[in-house]
C-alpha cells in the first residue's frame, strides 16, 4: 500500500527537528545519518509528541574514496580559452609572469604581456585588475608562485559584467581554493642562473575551523638580470649607433592574508590586504658612436648612470556574498583601496669624445633625474545574479575614485653640488572619476545558447600640471552579445561582438619632460584622449580538441608613443599622441593531440593581417602586411607511476606589423623535465628557457623620413632549478571570491 503522506525534514545544530501540521493517524518514521545505522519506528499519531531517536554508529565505516580526474591542459569555452597550470610541467616551481608565457597564443617579451597578434592585454588575479606599470605589474607577477595558481583565462572579448578598459582583452589568473577544516601549505625555493644568478623562496598556509577560513602566503625574490638594447639613427648625414649595457638588480618581498567568515548559511564577509616592496638599482653605460656619411668614425658620446628606485603597493578589500535563495540568486557587495608609491632617482653624466679619443672641452657633465608618484584608488561595486527557469539575468554598477600625484625634478651638478633646476621641475595632480551601470541577459533555448549585455560609464577627469589645467567628461556604451549553436555533441559554433575602450596611463598625461641625456627626453600629452576597439569573433570547436577562429578588429583615435627626431638639432623627443587608425584580421587554429599516452602535445597557428594609418605627417601615412605565428606545447610521462614528467615548448613570431613599426622575427625554445616525491608532495624541476638565445626584439620605424633600427635582447636564456614541499590536508577547498576593482587596474604604466 503506498503511503498517503510523505514529510521531509532535517535536524538543527543540536539535534532538534520538527514535522508541523500533520493529521492524526499511522506514521512510519525513518531516521538516517552517514556512518550511523538507520532507524525506522512506528507512531500513531493523535496529539502533538515529542519523539527522542539515538542513532548507533555504524562500524561498518566507507573508507575514504578518492575520485582523480584530470583535465585537459587547454579547455576552449564560449568566451574564453583556459590553461590548467596544474597539468603543466614547466609550471612547477616558477611564477606567474613565466606561466602567461605556456600559455598558447600569449607572448611574454621583455617581461610585457601580449596576445599574438592583438598586443598587449590587462591583467587581472581573480577577476581583479592589477593597477601597477608594466615594471611593477611584472615584478608583482613574479613574486605570484606557480603553486598558488589553478588556471589562467584567455578572455579575448570580455563581457558586460567587466570593465570596459583595454582594447585586446583580459587575462585572468585565477589562485587556487583553499579550506575545509585543518592545515594546508606549501613552501617552495628557486635558484635561477641567466648572465647572473636569481634566488627566491616563499611559502602559502591556509587553515579553516569551523565558520572561519585563513590563508596567507609570503615570498621574496633576489638576483640581478643584464639587458642590452641597441638601436642605430639613420641621419641624412650621420648615422647613430647606441648601445646601452645595464645590470639591474631587484629585491622584492611580497605577502597576503586573507580570512573569510561563514556568518550563516547564506552569507560570507571576507577581507584581504596585499602589499609588496621593491628595491631597485642598475648600473648603466650608454655609448652612442657617431659615423659620418662615408662610414668613418666622427665621435663618441658617453654616458654613464645608476638608478635607484624604491616602490610599495598595499591593496585591501572587503567582501559581501548574500545567497538570496537555493536557485542561486545573489548579491555581492565589494569595497576595494589600492595604494602605489614609488621614489625614484637616476644619476647619470655626459661626456663627448672626437675621432682620436680626446674628450669635447667643457663636454663633461652631471645631472639627476629624481620622481615621486602616489596613487590612490577607492572602488565600490555591486552586482546581482538571478537565474530563472529559462533564463539568467544580471546586473550591477561601480564607483570608482582615483587621485595621482606625481612629483617630478631635475638636477644639475656644478661644483660638486646639485642645484634644481626650475624650469625641469614639475608637480602634476590627477583625478579621475566613473560611474558605470551594466546589464547582461543569457538564454538557452535548445541547440542555442545567447548572451547580451549592455555597460554603460560616466567619467569626469580633471589634470592639473605647471599651471596647465585640463577637465573634460564623456560618457559611453560599450554592448557586448555572444551566439553558440551546438550542433551535436562534438561540433559547436560561436560568435560573439564587443566593444571597448582603452584609457591612457596616468603618466602619458602629464605635459613635462624627462631627459636622459643633452639630446633625449619624453613628455606627456594633457590632451590625450582613450581609443576605442570594435571586435568581432566566429569560431568552432570540434571535440574539444580543434578551434577555428576567425576575428576582425577596428581601432579609432588609438595612440602610441611617437620618438620625434630633427635631423638638425639630432634632439629625440618622444611623446604620446592619438594618431592611428587600424584594421587587425586573424585566422587561428588551435588542436590538441594525444599521439601516444605519455604524450599530450598542444599547437596553435595564426596568420593575420595589419593595416595601421596614420593621422600625423611626420609618419609614414599607413603601413600594412601579413603575419604569421606559431606555438607547440609538449607534456611527457616517462613512468607508470606518473612521477617523472617532462615539457618542451616551441614558438615562432614571422616578421609583422605592431603599429607603424616593422617587427622581425623571433622564437624561442624552452625545455623542462619534473619528478616527484614522498606520495608526490615533494616536487623537483629544472627548465631551461630561450635555450637557443634568440628571443630578441627587433623592430624599426620611420619618422620624418629618419629610419630607426632597434635589436634588444633581455637575458632570457635560463636555467632553473627549483623544490617544492606540499604539506597538510589536500582535502581543502575554498570559497568563491571575485574581487572589486577592475578597469582601473594597470594604468599607471
Amino acid at each position: 500500500m503506498k503511503p498517503k503522506q510523505v514529510n521531509y525534514t532535517q535536524t538543527d545544530s543540536l539535534g532538534l527537528y520538527h514535522f508541523n501540521n500533520l493529521q492524526a493517524g499511522k506514521y512510519s518514521i525513518i531516521c538516517s545519518s552517514i556512518n550511523f545505522k538507520a532507524v525506522n519506528q512506528l507512531l500513531a499519531l493523535t496529539k502533538d509528541t515529542v519523539i527522542n531517536i539515538q542513532l548507533q554508529e555504524n562500524r561498518n565505516k566507507l573508507a575514504d574514496v578518492q575520485i582523480n580526474a584530470r583535465k585537459s591542459l587547454i579547455e576552449k569555452q564560449i568566451d574564453r580559452t583556459v590553461f590548467n597550470v596544474e597539468n603543466s610541467v614547466s609550471a612547477i616551481g616558477t611564477d606567474a609572469l613565466e606561466l602567461l608565457s605556456k600559455v598558447p597564443g600569449v607572448r611574454v617579451l621583455n617581461d610585457r604581456v601580449s596576445l599574438s597578434g592583438n598586443g598587449a592585454v590587462n591583467i587581472m588575479i581573480n577577476d581583479k585588475l592589477v593597477p601597477l606599470s608594466a615594471d611593477e605589474l611584472s615584478d608583482y607577477l613574479k613574486s605570484v608562485s606557480s603553486g598558488n595558481v589553478a588556471k589562467i583565462e584567455v578572455i579575448t572579448n570580455p563581457p558586460a559584467k567587466y570593465d570596459a578598459q583595454g582594447n585586446n582583452g583580459l587575462i585572468n589568473i585565477v589562485l587556487k581554493k583553499v579550506a575545509a577544516e585543518g592545515f594546508k601549505g606549501s613552501i617552495n625555493t628557486a635558484f635561477t642562473k641567466a648572465i647572473h644568478p636569481t634566488v627566491s623562496a616563499g611559502g602559502s598556509l591556509s587553515y579553516r575551523k569551523n565558520k572561519i577560513t585563513l590563508s596567507t602566503n609570503f615570498n621574496i625574490r633576489k638576483g640581478s638580470l643584464v639587458p642590452f638594447e641597441q638601436s642605430d639613427v639613420f641621419y641624412p648625414t650621420q648615422t647613430w649607433n647606441i648601445v646601452n649595457k645595464d645590470r639591474n638588480f631587484r629585491t622584492v618581498p611580497s605577502g597576503q592574508i586573507g580570512m573569510d567568515y561563514q556568518a550563516s548559511r547564506k552569507t560570507v564577509l571576507g577581507f584581504s590586504y596585499n602589499g609588496g616592496l621593491t628595491n631597485f638599482h642598475s648600473e648603466e653605460n650608454i655609448k652612442t658612436t657617431v659615423y659620418n656619411k662615408t662610414g668613418s668614425l666622427d665621435s663618441v658620446l658617453n654616458s654613464d648612470a645608476n638608478a635607484k628606485i624604491r616602490s610599495h603597493y598595499h591593496s585591501a578589500n572587503v567582501y559581501f556574498k548574500k545567497t538570496l535563495d537555493s536557485t542561486g540568486k545573489q548579491l555581492i557587495i565589494n569595497g576595494d583601496w589600492f595604494n602605489y608609491n614609488d621614489d625614484k632617482e637616476r644619476f647619470f653624466n655626459n661626456t663627448s669624445y672626437f675621432q682620436n679619443g680626446i674628450m669635447f672641452p667643457d663636454s663633461f657633465a652631471e645631472y639627476l633625474s629624481a620622481s615621486k608618484q602616489n596613487i590612490d584608488l577607492y572602488t565600490v561595486k555591486a552586482d546581482i545574479d538571478l537565474p530563472y527557469k529559462t533564463f539568467k539575468l544580471s546586473f550591477g554598477a561601480k564607483l570608482s575614485f582615483i587621485h595621482n600625484e606625481s612629483d617630478l625634478a631635475f638636477y644639475r651638478v656644478r661644483n660638486t653640488v646639485y642645484e634644481l633646476e626650475p624650469g625641469q621641475t614639475n608637480l602634476f595632480n590627477y583625478k579621475e572619476n566613473t560611474q558605470a551601470l551594466y546589464i547582461n541577459y543569457n538564454k538557452s533555448l535548445k541547440r542555442w545558447d545567447f548572451q547580451a549585455g549592455l555597460r554603460g560609464e560616466y567619467t569626469q577627469i580633471d589634470g592639473v600640471s605647471v599651471n596647465e589645467q585640463n577637465r573634460s567628461e564623456y560618457f559611453r556604451l560599450f554592448p557586448t552579445l555572444y551566439i553558440g549553436y551546438r550542433v551535436n555533441n562534438k561540433s559547436t559554433f560561436s560568435a560573439n561582438y564587443g566593444r571597448r575602450i582603452n584609457r591612457p596611463a596616468y603618466r602619458k598625461l602629464n605635459p613635462f619632460r624627462w631627459y636622459s641625456n643633452q639630446y633625449v627626453y619624453t613628455e606627456g600629452n594633457p590632451f590625450l584622449q582613450p581609443s576605442y576597439n570594435d571586435n568581432i569573433e566566429i569560431s568552432h570547436t570540434y571535440n574539444n580538441v580543434f578551434t577555428t577562429t576567425l576575428s576582425f578588429s577596428h581601432t579609432t583615435n588609438g595612440f602610441n608613443d611617437v620618438n620625434f627626431i630633427d635631423a638638425g638639432t639630432n634632439i629625440q623627443a618622444a611623446k604620446p599622441l592619438n594618431f592611428i587608425t587600424g584594421y587587425h584580421y586573424q585566422f587561428s587554429n588551435a588542436i590538441t593531440l594525444n599521439p601516444l599516452k605519455w604524450w599530450e602535445s598542444i599547437n596553435q597557428a595564426d596568420i593575420f593581417y595589419t593595416i595601421s594609418r596614420s593621422g600625423i605627417t611626420q609618419t609614414q601615412s599607413s603601413l600594412n602586411g601579413f603575419g604569421a605565428y606559431f606555438s607547440t606545447l609538449n607534456q611527457f610521462v616517462f613512468n607508470q607511476s606518473k612521477t617523472i614528467l617532462g615539457e618542451a615548448s616551441f614558438w615562432y613570431q614571422f616578421p609583422t606589423i605592431d603599429g607603424l613599426n616593422q617587427n622581425k622575427s623571433q622564437y624561442n625554445l624552452d625545455l623542462g623535465i619534473k619528478t616527484l616525491f614522498l606520495n608526490k608532495k615533494i616536487q623537483l624541476a629544472i627548465t631551461a628557457s630561450d635555450v637557443l638565445k634568440t628571443n630578441q626584439y627587433r623592430y624599426s620605424s620611420l619618422i620624418n623620413n629618419i629610419r630607426q633600427e632597434y635589436n634588444n635582447y633581455y637575458d632570457s636564456r635560463q636555467i632553473r632549478l627549483t623544490f617544492r614541499y606540499n604539506f597538510g590536508n589536500e582535502k581543502i577547498k575554498q570559497q568563491d571570491r571575485k574581487l572589486g576593482n577592475e578597469e582601473e587596474r594597470r594604468r599607471n604604466n
